[in-house]
């Protein structure tokens, strides 16, 4: 969920512009049996309309080549929820976290069936595996930083951020955590917060432009934060490189206009090439020593709105949400950047999730 999605107003407004019917050609929407089987392939997370409760999860057999819509409601017989922000693959299951329904669905990956939904959570956003048998929740309402036991699959504490929190990233037992929203908890929305994961408390910060999107660890162990500027492009974005060990900024790249908001800053498969959106998508490679300035892809009709990599092959996968009220495209890029096909997925799809067993 980008900044177009927690503005619920100008959502609605945006809708109401657009309106169009659903289409439900593609693939299988809410039937009775669903044909999903647990292969290799990989999962799209629909968010839906905001407060609509319609985001559903698509998954695609890249053995069979099929796309299966709405797995979650197949299997369960009921929606998924409002606004599935992102999914953590951890053993035979797949946590499910539905942002503005404050829950953390838990299913098996052999069948998509539900095994338990985590509860008592303000507004959930991203879930980082510590260890065997911890996690930590972010969350976009609440100061606090859950902590998961993975094995009761419960929340048995917090600890306190002060601020909103967002992605994560894990290095060293030492944990970065994004600030990238001041929507709820109304502090400046430019910090990297940095947790001890043995301690399980904030230890250090550091300030970045507004509003930290994405982040990544590069084979390389540097940290980047993308940083789009504001929600109302208050500042000029910004691309940082970070030591992670030393907790200092080694670089920082500013952006030609300050209304560009880069986002879904994400890492090749080998670790050493930075892919990112800007209107058009944009590749850097991790020793490069400024921004580059053409796209890899260019943007062309396209409104680009999710990055991810396969980690398998390397294919980069690109989501086109369209009007944000009709299902969405996914495209897959080789390597060279030509388009080997095109997926139609649900209703803003703005997250992905690979199955490579």
């Amino acid at each position: 969920m980008n900044k177009k999605i927690i503005n619920g107003l100008l959502l609605f407004c945006a809708l109401i512009i657009f309106s169009c019917t659903k289409d439900d050609s593609f693939g299988e929407v809410n039937t009775e049996a669903s044909s999903y089987v647990r292969s290799k392939g990989f999962f799209v997370l629909n968010e839906g309309n905001f407060t609509w409760g319609n985001g559903t999860i698509s998954f695609y057999d890249e053995l069979r080549g099929k796309l299966i819509q709405d797995v979650f409601y197949s299997a369960n017989k009921r929606p998924t929820g409002d606004i599935p922000t992102s999914m953590q693959i951890i053993g035979d299951f797949a946590f499910i976290v539905v942002n503005n329904s404050g829950k953390i669905e838990v299913v098996h990956l052999d069948d998509f069936h539900s095994v338990t939904t985590i509860k008592d959570l303000e507004n959930p956003r991203f879930i980082l595996p510590i260890n065997s048998q911890k996690a930590y929740i972010s969350d976009l309402r609440s100061p606090w930083i859950s902590i998961l036991n993975l094995q009761e699959r419960k929340v048995v504490g917090k600890f306190y951020a002060g601020k909103s929190t967002d992605k994560m990233a894990l290095f060293e037992n030492k944990v970065f955590i994004l600030n990238w929203s001041e929507h709820y908890i109304q502090k400046p929305n430019n910090t990297l917060l940095i947790a001890d994961a043995i301690q399980d408390k904030i230890i250090d910060s550091l300030v970045l432009t507004k509003e930290p999107n994405s982040l990544v660890i590069d084979k390389y162990n540097k940290l980047w934060v993308l940083c789009s500027g504001g929600f109302n492009y208050e500042e000029i974005p910004a691309l940082y490189k970070i030591d992670p060990q030393l907790r200092v900024i080694e670089q920082k790249f500013e952006f030609p206009s300050r209304y560009l908001s880069p986002t879904s800053l994400v890492l090749n498969h080998t670790g050493d090439t930075l892919y990112y959106i800007s209107q058009g998508i944009y590749k850097m490679a991790a020793n490069a020593l400024n921004l580059p300035s053409q796209p890899f892809i260019p943007k062309t009709n396209h409104v680009f709105y999710a990055l991810a990599v396969n980690p398998s092959n390397g294919q980069l996968l690109a989501s086109d949400a369209l009007d944000y009220n009709q299902n969405g495209w996914v495209f897959r890029y080789e390597l060279n950047g030509w388009l080997k096909d095109s997926i139609r997925a649900g209703i803003i799809p703005g997250s992905f999730c690979f199955m490579n067993n």
